[in-house]
Order: C-alpha cells, then structure tokens, then sequence
C-alpha cells in the first residue's frame, strides 16, 4: 500500500539546507507539512518559505533548536505540540557537526564526544523524545550517513566515527523498535556538493573531486530516495545501511582509476583528463514528482503518494520477467501490470496456469501479461524472447531475473561440478546473457536489471550450497557489470530477501521448515512475494536512480538479531 503523505508531519533536523532542505521540498511537493530544525539562526528563512511557496506545499516550520541540546529538543517538540502536532509521521536526522581531524597528535577526547553527541545520539535521543512525548514513534526513521567509516577522506577522522555509531544505533533501534512497527534506516552517501560537503574537505579536495563529477549524487537524488524508502514500497527494508553512490565505492581504487590518476606527470594536475566525461544531468524531484492540483483527490485518493510518479515511469514500457509466473515473479509481474506496464513472463515445461494468471492481471487492472515458455538457459529461446519484445514494444525497460533452478545436496558428499555448472547456468548466467541479448536485439540496455537473489551467500542453509554459490556469482557480477557499464543509462541492482513462503521455498527446505520458523520467531520474519515486488518497482520508478551496483537485504531487520543470544534472551515467551 502506498503512503498518503497529505498532511503527514516530516521532522528533519538540519532541514534548511543541502540534504536536509532537498528532502523537506520532496515531502513538501505530496502535500506533507516539514518541520525544520537550525542553529545559530543559519537559514534564509525568506528564501526557503519561497521555494516551498513555489511548489505549492505547506509552508514550512523554521525552528532554531540545537540537537544537542536538551533544552532545545524539549522547546521543539513543546512548539509543535503547540501547533497542533499530534504524530511525527516521518523523522530524518540530517544534523552532522563538522570537526576536522586533523592527525594523531591532534586527537583529543573532547573532539570525539563533541562529533558523537552532534552526530549520533540525537538520532537516538529524538526518537524517545518523540515517543514520549506524544505517545508513538514515527512510522519511518531515516540517519543520513555517508560511507566515512569504509573509505578514508582527508580530515573526516570525526564524522566517520559519528556515522560508524549512527549505523550502528540505526541497527539496534530497529530490532527495538520492530515491535511497533517503525521502519528504521540509514542512507549512506559519498560526494554531495553542499556547504557541509566543502567545509570539512576544502578547495583542494573539492576540486579534485569536481573532477569525478559523475560518481558525485546531488542533496536532490539523496531526497528522491528518501522519499521511496518512505513511499510504503520499501517496508521490508528495515535496520540496513543503503549505500546511494551511482556504485562508485566499487571503482574508487587505484587499479581502476589509475589511467586518470596518472594522466599527467605534474603531480598537481595529476586528476587532468584528455577528454574528461561529461557532467551527468539527473532528474530533479521535480521532474519526477509532480506537486498534486489544488483541489485534485486523484485515482483512488493517491494524489499525495508517489502512485503518479510510477504510472509516469512504467506505463506502456516493457517488462521482463524470467520464472514470473509463480511466486516472486507473478507478484513482481502484478505491481509492474498496476503501473500499466506490458509484462512478459517466462516459465518452463508448461508449469503456468495461465488461465488464473491472467484472471489475477484483469482483477488488478493490469494490461494482460505476455506468457512465453523459455528455457532461460538456452540462447535460442533468449533470442526469440527478445525480439517479441521487440517487436511489440520496441524496447526493454525493466529486466527481472527470477528464475532459480539447482541441486540442492543432501550431503556434501553427492556435490559435484557438474552440478555446479547446471546451477550458475540456470541461476547466474541468464543474469549476464539477458543484458546481452537485449543490447543486441534493441541495440541498448535495459534502463533497470534486478536480480532476486537470497540469504545463501552470507549463512549457512543446509542443501544450499549451489543455489549460494550461484547468488554469489549474481551478487559479483551485479558490482562488476554497474562499474562495467558506469556510462550507459543502466541501474544493476540484486535483491537479497529473507525466507519467502513460495513453493520453491518448500521444494527446498521441506513442508516442515516454515512452520518451525514461525514457531522460534516472531511475526514478520518471512517476507511476502509482494514485499519484493514493491520494492523492486521502488528501485525502478525513477526516485532511486542513484542505487546501483547494491545488494539489497529485505529482512525487515530481523537478520541482526538472528543468533542463539536473541533465542536467549527471549527464552520464557519460547518456553526453553
């Protein structure tokens, strides 16, 4: 169900500016009402009522309040309580005290506790204040990070440690918050040009880095995110850290960059290129979420969601689905058929009901889906599958490789390669051969290749040893094909789900194995086919555009907390 954000309250520390000021304008353009926070009377509060004037929002609530502060919050929350505030909806923590890191012999505990108490514990602080004060916590809670604690930059020794313990609170505030159904997040960002962004690293290093603009994402893109990750598309994605970064962290070494590190001697210059790349232009939130009509309910009282924004983006284009007559693939098949989009779905040896199918495509109001037996292994029927596409529509715009076909061992005894190989020709392969026929048949990619992949790569599932090693492959070639490929209007991503109730499911692990999940966990642990297929149209509508090269985990945050201490420490309500 997509989220209604007319009148929804959106509290955004930090909200005047860059990032902060980005997202408050997206939430603004839906029709919610943005309460923003500042210090030391910072904004161009003139300015900015303009800009949210300009777009027909509400106009915005300027509040000067220091986040750390506890004076400060309390008068906020007083504020908007007074105002007639009665639920935050939305909570982004945008706020990052800047303290330059300046060497070993520099550091001092002081710095440290000042960053951590600007940078990391309001996004803790906020929310119990917010929860206290009236009586629920917001539906969605959001920690903007950056990628700090895994990439080295110049001076940034403090906001790093700040975002390693942000991310941190980000993971176990959604396990403590899981039963009351807050979606807790972080969004990990590299280069975003903003005042902040220049005054840690300086003139020179921002130079330097204007030079790679193309792996630079703009305070607009981060928003356009921020919105999808609240849009109710991505509710299964709870306690993970979404790195937004065009997939440059993957490139950003000096094998890959070497030939533009050393295209000049001059050491100074040393970033020159002959023939640099072109700056990139982006969708703005503007193009890609329109302001509702004053006065305008819209289809079905969706006006102030993102629906508009997916029709725009989806009607008429063509999407493939490989396996998407069953389980993920048919709910995937049925979001992109909502969105008016014309679906193709593969199955093998005459397994689909094609009757039901279609039956469920008219009950959703979808154009009827394009049902093709195809062996996703057998290039000739690749082709063929192309060129239907082709000439019924005369492009691809979306690719989802669902199909997953290979031996599950009983033992590790009976592995063998041959095994193996039938495995990554059935569930690898076809993840690279699609993207290649389609670049043959209709001479460009399609604008969006997800991948479904699983838990199997990262623990371990008995009899599942080819089906994970053929995720890996998957999950590698997604990194490898977003840097292959970084200049053609292509996004790669994969989606790793939590278990997932389909007959699959049950063909692999037995008839048993869903009911003894549900018996040791709590409600929530298995993702629903439609879970996944939401979140796929998420990263295909336009507002994610910056996600690519990125494994995504739908485990509604339960994968943090899966281990023997959570089996422990819950022992009484399990009887153990």
């Amino acid at each position: 169900m997509l989220n209604d954000f007319q009148d929804k309250v959106v509290l955004i520390t930090g909200g005047t500016k860059g990032i902060g000021r980005a997202c408050a304008l997206a939430f603004a353009r839906l029709g919610a009402k943005c309460w923003l926070t500042h210090r030391w009377g910072s904004a161009d509060e003139q300015e900015l009522r303009a800009a949210f004037a300009e777009i027909g929002g509400h106009a915005p609530q300027i509040v000067e309040a220091d986040a750390s502060k506890k004076a400060d919050t309390k008068a906020l929350i007083s504020q908007m309580r007074a105002a007639g505030v009665e639920r935050v909806d939305i909570f982004i923590n945008n706020v990052a005290m800047v303290v330059r890191g300046d060497g070993f012999d520099a550091h001092g505990k002081r710095a440290l506790i000042k960053s951590l108490e600007y940078s990391a514990w309001p996004f803790v602080d906020y929310l119990n204040k917010i929860n206290a004060s009236f009586g629920s916590y917001p539906q969605y809670a959001l920690a903007m990070s950056s990628d700090g604690p895994d990439q080295h930059y110049p001076h940034y020794d403090y906001v790093a440690v700040a975002k390693a313990v942000l991310e941190t609170f980000v993971r176990y505030m959604s396990t403590h918050l899981r039963e009351h159904d807050v979606k807790v997040n972080a969004l990990r960002t590299r280069q975003v040009p903003t005042e902040s962004y220049a005054q840690i690293f300086g003139e020179q290093n921002t130079g330097i880095a204007e030079r790679f603009a193309e792996f630079a994402v703009t305070p607009e893109e981060v928003a356009a995110t921020a919105l999808a990750m609240c849009s109710g598309l991505f509710d299964s994605f709870s306690g993970q850290v979404l790195q937004l970064d065009r997939g440059a962290s993957f490139v950003d070494n000096i094998m890959t960059m070497g030939q533009r590190l050393l295209a000049s001697a001059d050491p100074s210059e040393a970033v020159t290129v002959a023939d640099p790349p072109p700056k990139p232009v982006h969708a703005s939130v503007g193009d890609l979420v329109a302001a509702p009509a004053s006065g305008q309910s819209g289809q079905s009282g969706q006006s102030h969601s993102v629906a508009p924004t997916l029709r725009r983006q989806l009607d008429g284009k063509a999407v493939l689905i490989t396996g998407g007559t069953k389980g993920i693939g048919l709910a995937c098949g049925l979001a992109y058929g909502r969105q008016g989009a014309r679906t193709y779905l593969t199955h093998r040896w005459g397994s689909a009901d094609e009757g039901a199918i279609r039956a469920s495509f008219e009950q959703a109001g979808a154009p009827p889906p394009v049902i093709l037996e195809a062996d996703v292994s057998q290039d000739e029927d690749t082709e063929a599958l192309m060129q239907r596409i082709k000439d019924d529509v005369g492009a691809l715009e979306v690719l989802i490789t669902n199909v997953s076909f290979a031996h599950v061992s009983q033992t590790h005894d009976d592995l063998s390669f041959k095994g193996l190989k039938r495995s990554l020709e059935y569930s690898s392969w076809p993840f690279i051969g699609y993207m290649q026929h389609a670049k043959s048949i209709f001479g460009r990619l399609p604008r969006y290749a997800i991948g479904m992949s699983s838990r199997g790569p990262e623990y371990f599932l008995p009899g599942y040893d080819f089906v994970a090693a053929s995720k890996a492959v998957m999950e590698t070639f997604c990194r490898y094909l977003t840097s292959d490929l970084l200049d053609e209007d292509i996004r790669i991503n994969v989606l790793r789900a939590n278990p997932v109730e389909t007959e699959s499911l049950e063909a692999t692990f037995g008839p048993e194995f869903a009911p003894f999940c549900k018996k040791w966990y709590a409600d929530g642990f298995f993702i629903q086919p439609e879970e996944v297929a939401d979140a796929a149209v998420a990263l295909s509508s336009g507002l994610m555009d910056g996600v690519r090269g990125q494994v995504l985990l739908l485990d509604r945050g339960f994968g943090f907390s899966d281990n023997v201490v959570r089996l422990f420490t819950e022992r009484e309500r399990f009887g153990l």
